[in-house]
């Protein structure tokens, strides 16, 4: 008797299991299928590119609306990730450039896919608040780094995200012949971000705020 709950566990453990490779393949599969169509794509489409049944989809995401928000999310929790690895980093200069790395390779990979799905999120509440959550890591990447003396006093976390877009689209500018060309100007902006060579700035920097409100304008 003591052995039939060991045994009944491994078959849901196996379901669970199934389960969540299914969500990750859905998942991938909007991602791509809305950065090279848009929010015009159908479920079926997104089901056909993951390999599931459309019933499969509207089991994990009952509206698209669900599904266009879960893409960010697995984004932005893939982006947590290698914050969280960045900011752990003994190296505050290190832990500097991988947020810097972490940031423009997502949004030199995803910019067709945000370009897409912006406004359709720009509102969502629990995305804001996953946004602040990077945010804080930003932080605390920049004041170990201060802290240091290896980052210039004027730098700030609001400008970590638009240096790094920055270089981002330069693979746009390159026609994407270079999906790596970003790597080259963000190297150039790193070495911008010394304090050795610092010059003071003409003007000061965003607020997060700031740049929220320009990104829920232009969405």
């Amino acid at each position: 008797m003591p052995e039939a709950p060991v045994a009944a566990e491994a078959p849901r453990r196996a379901l669970r299991a199934d389960a969540e490779r299914n969500r990750r393949l859905v998942l991938d599969a909007a991602a791509a299928v809305f950065a090279e169509r848009g929010l015009e794509a159908g479920v079926a489409e997104i089901a056909q590119r993951a390999g599931v049944g459309t019933a499969t989809v509207f089991r994990r995401f009952p509206t698209k609306q669900d599904l266009i928000v879960a893409v960010v999310d697995a984004r932005i929790c893939d982006m947590g990730d290698q914050l969280a690895a960045a900011q752990a980093d003994p190296d505050p200069w290190a832990g500097v450039v991988g947020a810097l790395e972490a940031v423009a390779r997502t949004q030199a990979r995803d910019r067709g896919l945000f370009e897409a799905i912006g406004s359709a999120v720009s509102g969502d509440e629990h995305l804001h608040a996953r946004h602040i959550e990077l945010m804080g890591r930003l932080e605390a990447i920049v004041e170990a780094a201060k802290a240091a003396g290896v980052l210039r006093e004027d730098v700030t976390a609001t400008d970590l995200p638009l240096l790094a877009a920055g270089a981002a689209g330069s693979c746009q500018t390159a026609g994407g012949d270079a999906p790596e060309i970003w790597r080259r100007y963000l190297g150039i902006m790193l070495d911008g971000l010394r304090p050795g060579a610092a010059t003071p700035l003409p003007v000061g920097p965003c607020t997060l705020e700031e740049i929220l409100e320009a990104k829920a304008r232009c969405d």
